[in-house]
């Protein structure tokens, strides 16, 4: 059978290169084509000649060489096009073939004679002998090499750097394909025939070796057909099952947790029992171990317990970094309390509303925030809602009346565990966390001990941390990142963190080498503050061996790796609430994470497009699902939504308002739902994602969308790493939005000329801010992200804005005056 199936394939391989004739006769007159460079290519020493058809090559190479390229080959066989023609199995034109080959090298044209083609009588008509077989050519084109792995970065132009397949690949090759699957297509049907055969006769080995064979066949067509896809699979399968096993651990941990009904609070009491005396936190000069912790959040529970307070009430924490803030929060939850843990730098209506939004049957504060308290009271806070203080009483703190010092009151609480009327499950409440407010006020994210837990797991499985690590976390305990991620690996996994009041770009290395740290966290433009700090012995005298975080942004990537020695930096993408999370594991640089090109399926997010007018999905009129975006576009990240799934689940916000407007359905199929995150992402042919933007942080100038990110990234570069933010405002007379940048410069140090110069040079014409505000101070969020609303707002009046504004012309920033914001405004100056 064998041997059947391997002359059958000889025979059709013979037949793609032997044309047969019956009784008829090949003139041998040699024929000369002229020929233009890029007309003739060789391959494996056949010629290919084509007038009518032209496959691509597999590079991504210019438009201008793919436009010259008029012939085309393939491996191994020649193909005459020209002045041939095939009809059942009957060659009824055809020449013998003394053409001239012409190929440059060093700017030198070379000639050289082909010989004719061997012609030999045979009893079915006239056998051609390949070219290759004569000797005369033995040459490879570099047409078909394949290119080195380039990797796009957020790109969306087709013909940037990175790997595209050309335009006309596919066209191109068809006639090659069809051809090949005819020889494929009869060894399928011959091996299958054979095998129903075999099977009758209860002969299983040969069975079996046929049925390999039949796979061998189905690969190979699959091969022929996507040859694209096994490149790109190829080239990702390492980092596809490195990450397919970190993710079959976090799903075993999850399933483990759920089956067991295991919550935060019983994982953290397994730790305590495990090792009492190891360190759970470091702050300043303190040392809390395991057993301190249980023990100070034991009095929380007990205290609040006793006054009444019951499973799904929520108490709002807020507080400044420290020990204590954690085991308020843990010790409240330990009785079924959702803790609503407020940003500290809240103030007036944000902080109200943060307050009020989550329905609170109480307040902790911490005195240095006594009076921010006091704002809020004036403001007509609930009067009857139980307000608890804590910590050291500064020079400059407010004591608010009414409130009780929630220090004395737990000296008094026991410390033993609390008695539970009901027990903490699994998928019960466990925190509320709010969402920046870059964009509004503050909504307040549901999060589940489950979702706890899929999010400290995840970490600690996807980069590889060890038990033993000590993680050095000065990011805010209210935030994700600070207080899940960070401090989730102690209360989790049973590691050291090491907590500080206050992020400190000088002491953040210093820190990390007292406290001997072997991880770090960072959150926004942390790392460049990092990096804009004086070079100093601190920056390599520690032992950190990983980072890991969001917002570190390429242009900085590799030159913060260099400088503080950081060998490993896993880069993730994730909202408080959602349910598309990905990681980097594998050091691409600028890269927020990634999912398998090979299996798709296994983590249902994609991208999505969005209408730039509306905001709104676009959905296909025929199918009537949203249109999924192509490698290298722009589009909005979802993921899809599966109840009751520790993994794919949106528990929403408090508010269900706020709640609805994340979902769209109709994604992957009619039926489905997914989360907006509300976040522009690009992904690249090899499933790389690269953050862009967030939605609405775009400005549309001169017919082109601008991102305010990349713009913010040159204008923070070429003022020397000052804050920048960047933001659209509407110009009367015009269409769409222009491009503003706020710089923070109290000292009034940037040279409007340089600024004009770097942005001209390094950005196109629609994306240079056209006006420039100095500013003395920018308004930051809790996770170092600069609010862009009220500076939106002030925009280009001069009438209203006390600080120097620039506009940009001729090439060069003027100082924006009354005179010439009159002009804009009645539009007598061309923008």
């Amino acid at each position: 059978m064998v041997y059947i199936m391997q002359n059958l394939l000889t025979q059709v391989e013979g037949n793609m290169r032997k044309p047969k004739m019956s009784g008829k006769k090949i003139s041998t007159t040699p024929r000369v084509e002229s020929c233009c460079p890029g007309q003739e290519q060789v391959a494996n020493g056949s010629v290919v000649r084509s007038g009518k058809h032209q496959i691509s090559n597999h590079n991504h190479i210019s438009s201008d060489r793919r436009n010259s390229s008029d012939k085309s080959l393939t491996n191994g066989h020649a193909k005459f096009l020209e002045n041939s023609n095939y009809s059942n199995g009957q060659l009824q034109t055809s020449e013998s073939i003394n053409s001239v080959s012409r190929s440059t090298t060093n700017g030198t044209e070379r000639k050289k004679s082909l010989q004719s083609s061997i012609l030999s009588n045979s009893q079915n008509g006239v056998t051609l002998q390949s070219l290759k077989e004569t000797g005369v050519l033995n040459q490879r084109s570099n047409a078909l090499s394949p290119t080195n792995k380039v990797f796009r970065k957020g790109d969306s132009s087709a013909t940037s750097k990175g790997q595209t397949l050309s335009d006309h690949s596919q066209t191109g090759t068809s006639s090659l394909l069809s051809t090949s699957l005819k020889g494929i297509t009869v060894l399928g049907v011959i091996s299958a025939m054979a095998a129903i055969g075999i099977a009758s006769t209860g002969d299983w080995l040969a069975l079996l070796i046929i049925c390999a064979q039949l796979v061998a066949v189905a690969l190979l067509i699959f091969a022929v057909l996507k040859y694209r896809w096994f490149y790109v699979a190829l080239m990702t399968v390492r980092r596809d099952i490195k990450g397919g096993y970190r993710y079959a651990k976090i799903l075993f941990s999850i399933g483990r947790a759920q089956r067991y009904n295991e919550s935060v609070i019983s994982l953290f009491d397994k730790n305590v029992k495990k090792h009492p005396n190891k360190v759970c936190f470091y702050f300043e000069e303190e040392v809390w171990n395991f057993r301190d912790v249980d023990e100070a959040s034991n009095r929380v529970a007990n205290y609040f317990a006793s006054q009444g307070l019951k499973k799904g009430d929520c108490v709002s924490v807020f507080m400044e970094n420290r020990p204590e803030y954690v085991c308020v929060w843990l010790g409240l939850s330990k009785i079924g309390i959702i803790p609503a843990l407020i940003n500290f730098h809240l103030r007036l209506q944000p902080l109200k509303h943060s307050i009020e939004v989550a329905k609170s049957k109480a307040l902790i504060f911490g005195r240095e925030l006594g009076g921010a308290i006091q704002e809020v009271v004036d403001l007509g806070l609930v009067s009857d809602l139980p307000l608890f203080a804590t910590g050291k009483l500064e020079q400059d703190s407010v004591i608010i009346k009414n409130s009780l010092d929630l220090d004395s009151e737990l000296d008094k609480s026991p410390i033993t565990p609390p008695k539970l009327t009901e027990k903490i499950n699994f998928t019960d409440k466990l925190l509320y966390i709010y969402t920046s407010g870059t964009t509004g006020l503050p909504k307040a994210a549901i999060i589940k001990n489950s979702r706890f837990l899929f999010f400290t797991m995840g970490i600690h499985n996807f980069m590889g941390i060890s038990k033993n690590e000590v993680i050095y976390d000065p990011l805010p305990l209210y935030h994700t990142a600070g207080g899940m991620l960070g401090v989730g690996q102690a209360l989790i996994f049973g590691c050291t963190a090491v907590l500080r009041r206050k992020f400190s770009a000088r002491a953040y290395f210093k820190d990390c080498a007292k406290y001997n740290c072997s991880a770090a966290q960072y959150i926004g433009e942390i790392c460049r503050y990092l990096l804009s700090t004086p070079p100093s012995p601190d920056d390599k005298n520690h032992h950190i061996r990983m980072m890991f975080g969001n917002g570190l942004r390429p242009q900085i990537w590799e030159t913060f790796s260099k400088r503080f020695n950081i060998k490993t930096i896993s880069e993730f993408y994730g909202a408080t609430e959602g349910n598309c999370n990905i990681i980097n594991i594998d050091n691409h640089v600028g890269s927020v994470g990634f999912i398998s090109m090979i299996a798709p399926f296994i983590y249902p997010v994609t991208l999505i497009r969005i209408d730039e007018a509306t905001g709104e999905p676009i959905r296909d009129p025929k199918t009537g699902l949203v249109m999924r975006c192509k490698p290298d576009e722009p589009g909005e990240l979802v993921g899809k939504i599966i109840e009751n799934h520790p993994v794919r689940e949106f528990e929403g916000y408090a508010d269900s308002t706020a709640t609805t407007k994340k979902i769209v359905r109709g994604v992957f199929n009619r039926t489905d739902a997914v989360f907006r995150t509300g976040d522009v992402l690009v992904m690249d042919e090899f499933g790389y994602f690269y953050f862009k933007d967030r939605t609405g942080d775009t400005f549309r100038w001169k017919g082109e969308n601008c991102s305010t990110a990349e713009v913010e990234a040159v204008v923070s570069n070429v003022c020397g790493l000052k804050d920048a933010v960047v933001y659209g405002v509407e110009i009367p007379g015009a269409d769409g939005r222009a491009g503003m940048a706020a710089i923070l410069d109290p000292e009034e140090t940037v040279d409007m000329s340089s600024l004009a110069a770097g942005v001209t040079r390094a950005l196109p014409s629609y994306a240079r801010p056209l006006f420039v505000r100095v500013v003395k101070q920018i308004d930051m969020t809790g996770t170092y992200k600069m609010k862009k609303i009220d500076l939106q707002k002030d925009g280009y009046d001069v009438t209203r804005v006390s600080e120097k504004i620039y506009f940009f012309t001729g090439g060069k920033y003027v100082l924006l005056d009354n005179e010439l914001y009159s002009k804009i405004q009645n539009c007598e100056v061309r923008v």
